[in-house]
């Protein structure tokens, strides 16, 4: 039986923005030695900032990009990306005749008689220019449209729905502590309450394994 504890709790104001708190809860846990690998979260925690971040401490972040997926009928993400991030192919396969880099800028150039012929053309981020159809981009473009891209991959799915069972701590903590109904009022006493109710659900979760494995050694 594994043992499954609150880490880091941290009350906030409604008015704080949630894409704020994770960095903050990493670096918390990671002073601690309670540090993870890899943390599951939902689309707010998920900008390209905290992304890297996060990565930057060797932590990996899986949680949907924030945004707007699909505002437009072809976009960044329907391109196909090469390891070193230049384009291989427009969603019509067509690959580029020209790739360039000038700085953090990707440049492609793409044939002009066969964009001009597409019924994409209209619709699609590639735009004409005096020797080619152009298409340009910046790595903080690009990393969201490859997240895109493997959000729809069965491993993404496989390893986002793991996350349904953090719900389940929330639950608990709700259900059994009545923690969304505080008997208290001001800021810093509802931290204290938060805190408290979180440790209570660490004990009753640490005495469930203790009794446990006391049984499977008495067995």
């Amino acid at each position: 039986m594994t043992l499954n504890l609150i880490a880091y709790v941290k009350t906030e104001k409604a008015c704080q923005s949630d894409t704020l708190a994770l960095l903050p809860a990493i670096e918390s846990v990671e002073e601690r030695e309670l540090g993870a690998k890899v943390v599951s979260a939902d689309s707010l925690y998920g900008s390209d900032d905290n992304i890297e971040a996060a990565k930057s401490k060797g932590v990996e972040v899986v949680a949907p990009t924030m945004g707007a997926g699909k505002s437009k009928p072809v976009t960044l993400a329907d391109f196909e990306f090469s390891d070193d991030g230049h384009v291989v192919s427009c969603p019509k396969g067509n690959k580029p005749e020209k790739s360039d880099v000038n700085d953090d800028r990707f440049i492609q150039g793409f044939c002009p008689v066969t964009c001009a012929g597409c019924p994409f053309v209209n619709d699609c981020p590639v735009k004409a220019g005096k020797k080619y159809y152009y298409l340009r981009y910046t790595q903080k473009e690009q990393r969201p449209a490859r997240r895109r891209q493997y959000e729809q991959t069965d491993e993404f799915k496989d390893r986002y729905r793991r996350r349904a069972g953090s719900k389940a701590t929330m639950s608990e903590l709700d259900r059994r502590t009545g923690v969304k109904h505080l008997r208290v009022r001001g800021f810093k006493a509802v931290r204290y309450c938060a805190a408290l109710k979180a440790v209570g659900i660490n004990l009753f979760r640490a005495a469930a394994v203790r009794r446990a494995t006391d049984f499977c050694l008495q067995a």
